[in-house]
């Protein structure tokens, strides 16, 4: 089969390759790849600036069709359509995976960089984290699961989040424009923020439903959309530092400030703010269980937007353009179809 393969460490060495077709497990499940969407992480990966196991498929986001069941699988058949989470590999005995947070697990290998991925026609996972997904959410819709139950992880987890509340979002990219759909989903008031080179990402946001977008955070502004109060909770989807400084200024006494977006080790920050404002600073990594199936409510139901976020589709020999657009900043999801646009009938 042709897969999209990280072949040896550092810059480059990304190239579509043929490779054997893989054989399921006993507790796995072969899946035809309907579609994947390209992540940030897979362009760290295509550059070298970040970590990954070579020779290995890239890829973790990803809808598809079960075409074969290792022998000790039940509850899942042929045909059914799926996605999956992306710990394939786990001790399963730590009290991590004991308590449903196996991508803390010292010895988790995730799909996509640490074992092989879904940018190719086929890949093997293992039946416990295959999640069904229903007619009414097709294919494409269905390869943002994971960054939506990423998204969901991060603001819902971790707040009791109400229609009361004033939801500041910063960063428009597609974790970004997830968060900011959840919040909207609990009726809670939501603002999107980014840089001026943002304003097409932004401009969709708002036609999605987006209460506020601004290209620039000002104190005025802050002031003018809580009632001089600041917000209740503050998510930093970016990683950037000037965005996590406005953030955490935002903020109301007494708020919440989520980290999402991966930063470098090392940041310049207002830490005096925490005791000032009582602040209560959250870390965020990742999905568990019940995310997924919440994501795939929800956008099942419509009542999550995500067409808006699918800007480009290429077939997996076009990888190249999709990544390129992606590293820069050109669209918000694009999509690779490793077998083609035209369905993924077994």
């Amino acid at each position: 089969m042709k897969a999209l393969m990280k072949w040896e460490s550092g810059a480059g060495h990304v190239a579509l390759r043929e490779t054997e077709r893989p054989v399921p497990g006993p507790d796995e499940v072969l899946i035809r790849v309907a579609a994947a969407g390209i992540c940030g992480t897979d362009i760290k990966i295509w550059h070298g600036t970040t970590w990954s196991n070579p020779p290995v498929i890239l890829g973790h986001e990803y809808s598809g069709v079960v075409v074969e069941l290792g022998r000790n699988v039940t509850g899942l058949q042929p045909g059914d359509r799926v996605v999956s989470e992306t710990a394939q590999v786990v001790c399963g005995k730590c009290a991590y995976c004991r308590s449903g947070r196996e991508l803390m697990c010292d010895r988790r290998l995730s799909i996509g960089y640490g074992v092989n991925g879904a940018m190719a026609e086929y890949i093997a996972v293992r039946q416990a984290i295959v999640h069904k997904i229903p007619d009414s959410l097709d294919f494409d819709k269905a390869a943002l699961c994971e960054p939506f139950a990423v998204a969901l992880h991060g603001l819902l987890d971790h707040t009791a989040l109400t229609a009361a509340d004033r939801v500041l979002v910063m960063g428009p990219g597609a974790i970004g424009q997830l968060v900011a759909q959840a919040a909207r989903s609990c009726g809670a008031k939501t603002v999107l923020v980014g840089l001026p080179q943002d304003q097409e990402r932004l401009d969709a946001a708002r036609r999605a439903g987006i209460d506020v977008t601004l290209t620039r955070l000002t104190d005025e502004a802050v002031q003018e959309l809580t009632g001089g109060r600041g917000f209740d909770v503050a998510v930093d989807c970016t990683g950037a530092e000037p965005a996590i400084r406005q953030a955490m200024k935002a903020v109301k006494k007494t708020g919440t400030f989520i980290q999402i977006g991966l930063t470098k080790p090392e940041l310049t920050i207002d830490y005096s703010l925490l005791t000032a404002k009582e602040l209560q600073i959250v870390g965020t990594f990742g999905h568990q269980y019940h995310n997924w199936e919440m994501a795939i409510e929800l956008m099942a139901s419509g009542k999550v937007q995500v067409d808006h976020l699918i800007t480009s589709r290429y077939d997996l020999e076009d990888w190249q353009r999709g990544f390129e657009e992606m590293q820069d900043s050109k669209g918000i999801k694009i999509l690779l179809y490793p077998n083609g646009k035209q369905g993924v009938e077994p």
